[in-house]
């Protein structure tokens, strides 16, 4: 019987398009022809920010049955539709307010929508025809570098995130996304300067430092990676992804009790996070609980039943148990989902 590295499956979140990062832009109070219709569209405005949107868009519909042609209250309607999730009624409004008034934000929040319809390359394109009538608009930059990076094309999102931070000197979430951007390609210096940067100018986001201990952990430095994570979690002690991350950290760093800790802890938090329990069950395989550890591989296969790597693991463990039958099985079942390593156990243990 042989002994076999598992493998420990990594979780940590990249930088990417970070939707929480803003509200949605809408035009604030102004003054028109119509003085009820202008009456309407301010109370709109207000109950918008005050995220009372169903009442806003009732607001924005009398300010429009007034003035048919008001393209702001197209606009911030639109905006209102997109936050209740109603992404058909905002494009259409989006289309009307561009055909009223072509103006940058109205490419840009239509833009918005189409991202979240999982139409990126009409989201790309409508960023860009924001950035063509406003050259230094630094969302649209970001935004777009955000669907780039998605689409693993690394070096043209930087050249996004240099435009937005060009435009924005202080935009904490471009170098934070521009950062993710030079992990990827595995240039580790400057990712560090610009997650630097990011905290200098938000050293109140957790997910900053979380995502520069990711890094640190990446470069081999796992206590440094682990300070990051602390500070992460003090900052937002309920961020289940940084706990599971910092749980990584202590495994890498040898500390497999406070690992175990930390993945229990995880679990507390969201019951159904397949990946902490086949992480805590990687620890419990190292400290030689293989039974404990198959029963985390267990869980997590029921949660996640494509969890190829879970499969993997608990093969791992059965074997170590001697149930060298069912460890073949789930080592079969992985390699059906794709885990290219789970041949290699097959060709030298399975009859």
């Amino acid at each position: 019987m042989k002994k076999w590295v598992i493998t420990l499956c990594l979780i940590v979140p990249l930088a990417g398009v970070i939707k929480a990062q803003e509200q949605e832009q809408i035009v604030k109070a102004i003054t028109v022809e119509d003085p009820v219709a202008e009456m309407a569209y301010n109370e709109g405005t207000t109950l918008f920010s005050q995220k009372k949107f169903n009442e806003a868009l009732l607001k924005f519909n009398e300010a429009i049955k007034i003035m048919p042609n008001f393209d702001k209250a197209y606009l911030n309607r639109a905006a209102t539709y997109k936050e209740l999730k109603n992404y058909d009624q905002a494009i259409k409004d989006y289309n009307k307010a561009i055909d009223l008034n072509p103006v940058a934000t109205a490419y840009f929040g239509r833009a918005q929508v189409q991202y979240e319809l999982k139409k990126l390359e009409e989201a790309k394109a409508d960023y860009t025809k924001a950035i063509t009538l406003n050259p230094t608009y630094a969302q649209a930059y970001y935004y777009r570098g955000g669907i780039l990076f998605e689409q693993e094309k690394y070096e043209d999102a930087i050249i996004d995130y240099n435009m937005a931070i060009s435009s924005k000197p202080d935009y904490a979430f471009a170098y934070n996304d521009r950062a993710g951007c030079y992990r990827s390609l595995e240039k580790f210096n400057p990712a560090m300067d610009d997650y630097n940067k990011a905290i200098s100018y938000a050293s109140d986001n957790a997910m900053f430092y979380s995502n520069r201990g990711s890094l640190k952990r990446q470069m081999g430095k796992p206590e440094e990676a682990i300070k990051d994570y602390d500070e992460a979690l003090r900052i937002d002690a309920n961020r289940y992804i940084i706990l599971n991350n910092r749980g990584l950290a202590k495994f890498d760093a040898g500390k497999h009790e406070d690992a175990i800790i930390d993945f229990s802890e995880v679990i507390k938090l969201k019951s159904d996070y397949a990946y902490a329990f086949n992480n805590r069950g990687i620890v419990k395989y190292k400290l030689k609980d293989y039974s404990s550890a198959v029963a985390d591989y267990n869980e997590a296969i029921r949660i996640n039943p494509k969890y190829g790597y879970a499969y993997l693991n608990r093969g791992i463990a059965k074997e170590m148990l001697r149930d060298e039958k069912g460890a073949c099985t789930d080592w079969q079942k992985a390699r059906e989902m794709g885990v290219s390593s789970a041949e290699t156990y097959i060709n030298s243990q399975c009859k």
